[in-house]
């Protein structure tokens, strides 16, 4: 259902983009190597100079040095002799290797074979300049000559990327890292950042392209330290508030005109509204906002509160195949219950209701807490690092408690562990929470470290370091290697004060 104040406010604080050009900056070819990530690795022919020759059946691919999001521009022209019909070329754009080396007519994963990243352009009268329509998110493309005019050779006398986003990556807050490796962890975060920031906070600029407000919870987080793009991050919280499925914040908001959303939701995720809206009013001191979509924060609250009781909840908590969901969910409610409670006691509301709720929701949050075990235990006897986080940052128990549970959690032997850096950013803040910084400092740099080490130049939707070909969409050529949710250390390092913490 479309809440026309609301999504007339988003349309207000859209912005125009910003624009850079990128220029390829050599040819490549890929070799398998057991030793690279995915086990392919892409090796530098020469410099990349133009004119690039083209017959009927040559390729070249080609690397733009760096990770870029937006609309390829070409020319392309005769050589010494007008071709007898038109030239057909085909473009295949890749973030990582791996995009470039799987055909895509051996694609089987589960999303739609329309993510893939490729285009056929046929140009019938030359010279003819062409920007291809879509938005693409690449490092690296393959263009292909697939007409079959072998006696007339075409040249690209032009070639560049027109990158956008709604910030440009020097207005970001000055932060000074001393570490080199924490300040490489940060730049790839901080350009992940960048990267999505478009029309609104996508998840990723390859796929979906669309305002998850998972992901936008994190993204605010980050923005507040860095880009500071306040209208952006008011403009997506309009955008939830505007676009509702039976008063229910959807999970996401797909950014076309008009905006429109599907017809489910995840639990969870309504919840995050809270947050965005708590996040909002500490980060920027502004109660306008607050006021305004206090009541909507409210219904979010109440309405899961009513699937809780009867545990007919459909939460996401994270990509984890047999996940019982039942205690992390609980978990994020009372941690945005008493997120709901700051905004009522700031706003002067009354806040009986929401007291009574996290006394209620505490209560049964505890009887999932086993003595015998110093961890959560689901009533499906199944125990996960998803129920120890949530069940910490609901803050049921003691800090010496929680530090008992994340160190219990530690040493299980659980098949059920955190899969993504969007899980990763939530153990962080547990960690925190119970002051244990130099814990969360250290595995910051193990888990994101290996993301640097494995030769991301942006931080990835999903990372197994212990299965590199791990999909939620069983093919990992369509998961998408820079993606909002894993942009958070850069939060994470102002938060933990680097610098000293890695003295402690």
């Amino acid at each position: 259902m479309k809440y026309t104040i609301f999504s007339e406010k988003a349309k207000a604080h859209k912005k125009p983009l910003h624009h850079k050009t990128v220029v390829p900056v050599s040819y490549v070819h890929f070799e398998e190597d057991k030793l690279a990530f995915q086990k392919v690795r892409a090796v530098k022919d020469a410099k990349c100079n133009l004119p690039i020759l083209l017959n009927a059946g040559d390729s070249v691919t080609l690397d733009f040095g760096e990770h870029c999001v937006g609309y390829l521009h070409y020319t392309v022209n005769h050589t010494y002799t007008i071709t007898d019909s038109p030239p057909r070329l085909k473009f295949t754009f890749g973030e990582m290797p791996l995009e470039l080396t799987v055909p895509s007519d051996e694609y089987h994963g589960t999303l739609g074979d329309g993510w893939l990243q490729n285009e056929v352009k046929t140009s019938v009268f030359l010279p003819c300049a062409v920007q291809l329509e879509r938005r693409y998110a690449f490092r690296y493309v393959r263009i292909e000559r697939i007409d079959n005019a072998t006696k007339f050779p075409v040249e690209i006398q032009q070639l560049y990327c027109d990158c956008v986003s709604s910030v440009s990556r020097e207005s970001a807050a000055e932060f000074a890292i001393s570490d080199p490796f924490l300040k490489r962890i940060y730049d790839i975060s901080l350009d992940t950042l960048c990267s999505c920031e478009q029309d609104v906070f996508e998840d990723g600029p390859k796929r979906d392209r669309r305002l998850w407000i998972g992901d936008l919870r994190l993204q605010a987080l980050t923005d507040y330290v860095s880009f500071k793009n306040i209208d952006l991050i008011k403009r997506c919280i309009y955008l939830f508030a505007g676009y509702r499925i039976d008063g229910a914040v959807a999970p996401y908001v797909f950014p076309d005109s008009p905006p429109y959303v599907d017809g489910w939701v995840f639990d969870d995720y309504s919840l995050f509204f809270i947050s965005c809206i708590y996040d909002y009013m500490e980060n920027c001191g502004d109660l306008e906002l607050p006021v305004e979509l206090y009541d909507i924060a409210l219904q979010q609250a109440q309405i899961v509160g009513a699937k809780i009781e009867t545990m007919k909840v459909t939460p996401f908590i994270d990509w984890c195949d047999g996940l019982d969901k039942s205690v992390a969910i609980i978990g994020v409610y009372i941690y945005t219950l008493r997120q709901l409670y700051a905004i009522a006691k700031k706003l002067q509301k009354d806040a009986t209701w929401i007291k009574a709720e996290i006394d209620k929701a505490e209560m049964a949050l505890r009887g999932f807490y086993s003595e015998k075990e110093g961890l959560f235990v689901t009533e499906s006897n199944q125990i996960s690092w998803h129920s120890q986080v949530w069940a910490v940052l609901s803050g049921v128990l003691t800090k010496d408690e929680n530090v008992k549970v994340l160190k219990n959690i530690e040493t299980s032997k659980t098949a059920f562990t955190m899969r993504t850096p969007y899980m990763m950013h939530y153990y962080l803040e547990a960690l925190y929470s119970c002051n244990l910084k130099k814990k969360a400092l250290d595995f910051l740099k193990g888990y994101w470290g290996k993301i640097v080490a494995c030769g991301f130049d942006r931080c990835p939707e999903i990372f197994n370091p212990d299965n590199q070909f791990e999909s939620p969409y069983n093919a990992p050529e369509i998961n998408s290697a820079c993606h909002a949710w894993s942009c958070t250390p850069v939060y994470w390092l102002h938060m933990l004060d680097a610098e000293n913490t890695d003295k402690e």
